[in-house]
């Protein structure tokens, strides 16, 4: 009995032992000792900690890495104790430490904020450490300016402000009046994007005109550039044939160049003789009987206007329309005559082969041919009395020329030496003076 009894109190103390360390336990953890990891401590000066109380947690790039264990109030500021719970956290030297709180009415923390990033020769260290360097991180029991944030306190004098102003009844007005001239400008406005829309369809109006415009005047510009074209390409086609032209002209004139000087020394050989001519008149002249001479140019005269009128008759008569017809058709009636005949003769002597026969139409066939030769000399006469017409009227005009004159002074000349000349040569003169003309030559004066 005595062992059991033994047994039941000792698990009975055995168990509040047990519960004891547990309570222990939760009591450090709940206040965030850590054994396993070192932890330092900073001690941060505020003019106002602004509800902070020790418990707060701190907040390191926004992230809770330690707590506040205590504060102690000062004559010039409050000291507030800061446990960081890892020292392997290093906090520049220059890191702003700042009271905050998460709301108007939520949990107030203390912010460390980093202004720079440390240097690779400060991770070496640790704040815990001896050698910790103060210039560059923030050792253990370092002291620092902590700056109080913007808490409700600061706020209640700017929310009393808003609402005096508020509460003002010009600020009232002030807010209506510029409602109203809102409302007057976006009238404004509107009224202004209405001529705005007019204006922009009268531009597209005018963009239009212009866009037309500019198609037209870029059709003429092509209309144009065609026709230059064109053009162009015919001056060219009229140059090329200029050109060819210029060639053929100068081949011409290479070849002909040998007619050429040959036509001009007969010229000059022919102008030479003539010369020779007219002096061997002028010294015939000298000899000449000058009364005889006239008296026969004077009949020469009087028989040429009996034969120009002679003429004129025979042109009159043949110049008309009646006879010509006449004549012409006499003509076609004279060769179809002639053709039929030669049809017959050919058909008739394969036929009948008698030469008697076909000798008798030879002489028919004769007979017509010189009926057609007489018709066709008959046309000759009518082309030289139209030939000879306006050679007549050339004769009549230069009956007082020096240069008949002349003509009919070489005619006397060859009339005496020759005793006279037949009426073919006359006529050759006739015509040679009157187509070409020879030049005027000196006179001799009458005895």
């Amino acid at each position: 009995m005595l062992r059991s009894r033994t047994i039941r109190e000792g698990s009975v103390g055995l168990l509040a032992l047990i519960g004891i360390a547990l309570f222990g336990a939760v009591a450090l953890w709940l206040r965030g000792i850590n054994f396993s990891e070192k932890s330092y401590q900073i001690v941060a000066q505020f003019p106002n900690v602004n509800g902070i109380q020790v418990g707060d947690s701190v907040r390191y790039r926004g992230l809770k890495v330690g707590k506040i264990t205590d504060i102690i109030p000062g004559t010039n500021g409050v000291d507030v104790i800061m446990e960081i719970s890892s020292s392997d956290l290093l906090i520049p030297k220059n890191a702003l430490i700042q009271a905050s709180s998460s709301g108007l009415i939520g949990e107030t923390f203390v912010a460390i904020i980093p202004q720079n990033e440390l240097p690779e020769q400060a991770q070496a260290t640790t704040p815990l450490s001896q050698n910790c360097d103060s210039s560059l991180i923030i050792c253990n029991n370092d002291r620092l300016e902590g700056q109080p944030g913007i808490t409700l306190d600061d706020l209640m004098p700017l929310m009393y402000q808003m609402s005096s102003l508020y509460s003002d009844p010009r600020f009232f007005d002030n807010i209506n009046t510029a409602v109203q001239n809102t409302s007057m400008a976006a009238s404004e406005a509107t009224q202004l994007s209405r001529e705005l829309s007019v204006l922009a369809k009268d531009l597209r109006g005018q963009l239009n005109t212009f866009s037309n415009t500019a198609n037209a005047i870029t059709k003429v510009a092509d209309n144009s550039s065609e026709q230059i074209a064109a053009t162009a390409e015919q001056y060219q086609r009229t140059a090329n044939q200029i050109s060819e032209l210029t060639t053929s002209v100068n081949q011409l004139i290479t070849q002909n160049r040998s007619n050429l000087v040959a036509t001009l020394d007969n010229i000059k050989i022919t102008s030479d003789r003539l010369q020779n001519l007219t002096v061997q008149i002028d010294k015939s002249l000298g000899n000449t009987n000058t009364e005889q001479l006239v008296q026969n140019l004077e009949t020469l005269t009087a028989n040429a206007a009996a034969a120009s009128a002679n003429l004129k008759d025979i042109s009159a008569t043949f110049s008309n329309p009646n006879n010509l017809v006449t004549l012409q058709q006499t003509l076609d009636s004279a060769r179809v005559t002639f053709v039929n005949a030669q049809k017959i003769t050919s058909d008739l002597e394969q036929i009948t082969g008698d030469p008697a026969f076909v000798n008798n139409v030879k002489n028919l066939i004769n007979g017509l041919g010189n009926l057609v030769s007489s018709t066709e000399q008959l046309e000759q006469q009518v082309q030289t009395t139209q030939i000879l017409e306006p050679v007549q009227q050339q004769l009549s005009l230069r009956s007082d020329n020096d240069n008949f004159n002349l003509t009919e002074k070489s005619l006397k000349l060859e009339s005496k030496n020759k005793n006279s000349l037949s009426a073919k040569e006359i006529n050759y003169h006739l015509n040679s003076s009157a187509n070409f003309p020879i030049p005027e030559l000196n006179k001799q004066p009458k005895p």
